[in-house]
């Protein structure tokens, strides 16, 4: 191993990492809260419970396909308007399964503001099901209801602000799909300033509600909006009779959440859409008992939900409605999301959160570029050239064929291989997610195994394990990770931490190694590379139960739900590391 070179890398980490806790303290500053608006609470948890229980009971089974569901939308539209509303229906379409439904409905009515009509605030619950439940209770007959409730109070609440009442509809089908169709349909949408969704208040005894704030593939909550939401949680949480825990997930979580942006309820589609917006989810003691037993499943029934749990979530909904409607101005560039929150009380600006993300990535791209001038000039213009000519022609193989079993992916649904929806099957225990279709994913692997063979054959290219050149590859795959390191950043400086820290500062000190239990030491340094996409994927399978990690990733792909500029990061990720197999470990 070049030890100069590995002194290099140790003393700048060290060096960047004083560097990051010198100043943090200067970056890091407390948290302001906008006030809230304490008036008195008027929800009705009786009349909450009932319409729950009334939309859960009478009307089960609220699939896009299943005539309930329009029997619910009629019901709806039949409170509002017993509350003196006149509801808006608005139509839309999405294909499921292969096939095109067009008489999906989202249903709002709209109470007009006093002195600030063109700022509008929007509460949501959405009033379908999924496939894998029946009542649908938690999941979101309660949500709706509280939505309801809120409209009915707020009829004789002098807002200055307009408000929007609604019930969404395919929020379980083509992620979020009645969102969507919200966003691009409603001709006010650019006034839309704040939105709240409702998705769901837990099952027995409501011990917590986390508040969620991620957007799907893009944005985050702003912090005066998730600030405001939690302090109504708090609020409410803190009077006797009705106390719970408000969370939210920062620091650590939040890098977390940020870098994965797979959002679990609608307020994901507004975010992407750069509508300031966010989630409660209400919490038992056991959240993945929950999840497990009640999230999706026949054991979601209005049995479970207490009218406790309602009062709790409501009145926080009631209060949060009040103090978003009395801010006499809002926030200055009120949609920036661009921070961190550190703590519960402090928060870091998004270009100190850059920074620092550089600063951690510093140590390996000295690294890298600096070993590739010296290569460069230690060796043989002719020799160097050589390697790394070959090193990119290997490499580029690789790629070249996981490109084609992508291209192959993509086409799949129109061949009719696999079933086509429009964005994404449903979401949480899917029946579709929990049954891969492995000739699916045959035929994906044989495209990626034939195209690599031929240009293998093609090229003929000459997969070089020479101790003598191992220094000039290593620097090559070190400068091309960089380089990924970079190209991630641009898109997603929490994404490239998250994926790729671990592989900055583990494969430096993969080398040639030729006993076996060195080249054993090379795999366990490359796979320690990847641990935090195992850590991911993980969670994926057991907190959010998507089935077969590996059959979601393929169909999050094969869907759009994963872009292709992450999809093209990844492979590039995935060759390296094979190069570095084949050259460091195996050595064939």
């Amino acid at each position: 191993m070049d030890r100069s070179h590995w002194k290099l890398f140790v003393r700048s980490a060290v060096v960047c990492i004083i560097g990051v806790s010198a100043l943090s303290g200067f970056f890091l500053k407390r948290i302001d809260p906008l006030p809230l608006d304490l008036r008195p609470l008027k929800f009705d948890s009786r009349n909450a419970h009932k319409m729950m229980w009334k939309l859960s009971k009478s009307f089960p089974y609220r699939l896009p396909w299943h005539p309930n569901k329009p029997k619910a939308t009629a019901w709806i539209q039949d409170q509002f308007r017993a509350m003196g509303y006149e509801p808006q229906v608005m139509p839309f379409s999405e294909v499921i399964a292969g096939k095109q439904y067009t008489d999906l409905k989202n249903v709002y009515v709209v109470k007009p503001g006093r002195t600030k009509p063109d700022e509008i605030v929007i509460a949501v619950g959405h009033y379908d099901t999924t496939d894998t439940t029946v009542e649908g209770a938690m999941d979101d007959a309660s949500g709706v209801s509280v939505v309801l409730e809120l409209a009915r109070i707020f009829k004789t609440v002098d807002n200055e602000r307009t408000l929007l009442f609604m019930a969404s509809d395919s929020e379980e089908f083509g992620a979020f799909w009645g969102s969507h169709a919200f966003i691009k349909t409603f001709d006010r949408i650019h006034q839309v300033v704040a939105v709240a969704s409702f998705d769901f208040v837990a099952p027995e005894e409501q011990v917590a509600i986390l508040s969620l704030n991620d957007g799907l593939k893009s944005d985050y909550t702003p912090l005066w909006l998730r600030e405001l939401a939690l302090d109504s949680l708090r609020s409410v949480g803190s009077e006797p009779g009705y106390e719970f825990e408000a969370r939210d997930m920062n620091g650590f979580l939040e890098m977390v959440e940020r870098a994965v942006l797979i959002p679990p309820a609608e307020h994901g589609a507004f975010l992407q859409a750069g509508i300031p917006a966010f989630n409660w989810v209400g919490q038992m003691s056991n959240f993945a008992h929950q999840m497990a037993h009640y999230h999706h499943t026949v054991h979601d029934r209005a049995e479970i939900i207490l009218e406790k749990s309602l009062a709790q979530y409501g009145r926080s909904a009631e209060r949060f409605l009040y103090s978003v409607d009395s801010i006499k101005v809002l926030p200055d560039n009120f949609k920036n999301s661009d921070y961190l929150k550190v703590s519960s009380t402090l928060v870091m600006p998004g270009f100190a959160v850059r920074l620092f993300q550089a600063l951690l990535f510093f140590p390996f791209l000295l690294f890298a570029f600096s070993k590739g001038i010296v290569i460069f000039r230690k060796h043989p213009r002719r020799r160097w050239w050589g390697v790394i000519r070959n090193e990119a022609q290997t490499i580029g193989v690789t790629l070249t064929a996981f490109f084609a079993g992508f291209a192959v992916m993509k086409i799949l649904p129109s061949l009719k291989i696999i079933t086509l929806y429009e964005t994404f099957p449903a979401t949480q225990k899917s029946p579709f997610l929990e049954n891969p279709n492995f000739i699916a994913m045959l035929i994906v692997v044989a495209a990626v195994v034939l195209v690599y063979w031929i240009l293998n054959r093609a090229i003929g290219v000459r997969h070089e394990v020479d101790p003598e050149t191992s220094s000039i590859r290593q620097s090559f795959h070190s400068v091309l990770l960089a380089l990924v390191i970079c190209a991630a950043f641009v898109r997603n400086s929490y994404l490239a931490v998250l994926l790729l820290l671990p592989p900055a500062y583990l494969w430096p000190a993969i080398w040639v190694r030729k006993e076996v239990p060195g080249r054993m030491l090379n795999f366990l340094l490359m796979l320690g590379g990847s641990i935090t996409l195992v850590v991911v994927a993980l969670a994926l399978t057991t907190v959010f139960h998507v089935g077969a990690v590996y059959w979601y990733v393929f169909l999050a792909a094969t869907y759009g739900l994963i872009s292709v500029y992450s999809v093209t990061l990844f492979f590039m990720s995935v060759s390296i590391m094979i190069r570095i197999f084949r050259s460091f470990v195996v050595r064939f």
